[in-house]
């Protein structure tokens, strides 16, 4: 079954997103430690989390969880 140009502009989205996320992991070093840690804390506290929307979809075992590992000087892990 084809596709509604609706969902391609959703899976766009969603590729964008992921796009943004990247560059998000490639700028973490560059940040202090404390820059770091705000940053983690803006990200969890963003709301509709990709958990949020994948729920909404009904997507099962098909997100990413963006977690802060390690203390200050550690960068977040994508799994």
């Amino acid at each position: 079954m084809p596709l509604s140009g609706e969902a391609i502009r959703l899976m766009n989205y969603i590729d964008d997103v992921a796009v943004t996320l990247r560059r998000v992991l490639a700028a973490a070093p560059t940040l202090t430690p404390e820059e770091r840690a705000r940053v983690g804390e803006h990200l969890a506290q963003a709301s509709p989390s990709a958990d949020d929307v994948a729920q909404a979809l009904g997507a099962t075992g098909s997100t990413a969880h963006v977690e802060i590992i390690g203390g200050p000087g550690h960068v977040p892990a994508v799994r």
